[in-house]
């Protein structure tokens, strides 16, 4: 059962990543056509904090957009942080606030 659990979350956190990625580069996609489809920072910050700040945080260094966002150059890494402990934490608990 906990190797279950471990392959969920592994695939969640990737799953997380790509989602945020996606919206990174759909972002920059309609602001450099100026379509009327926009896509809200809110939408990336909420990735971001669901598990997805590592590859947000990455992909803006390759896509070389956004770097300029003071804000978003400056919560990742918190967020980032914070994601980190607490994967830490569930890791050395053995997802034990998971499994009753």
């Amino acid at each position: 059962m906990p190797v279950l659990v471990y392959i969920v979350f592994i695939v969640y956190i990737f799953a997380v990543n790509l989602y945020g990625v996606l919206i990174l580069h759909f972002q920059k996609k309609s602001r450099e056509e100026e379509s009327s489809e926009k896509v809200s920072d809110a939408k990336l910050l909420l990735a971001a904090i669901l598990g997805g700040a590592t590859g947000i945080f990455v992909f803006m260094f390759i896509f070389k957009y956004r770097l300029k966002s003071l804000f978003l150059m400056v919560t990742l890494p918190v967020i980032i942080s914070i994601n980190v402990y607490l994967i830490i934490m569930a890791l050395r608990n053995g997802f034990g606030f998971v499994i009753a």
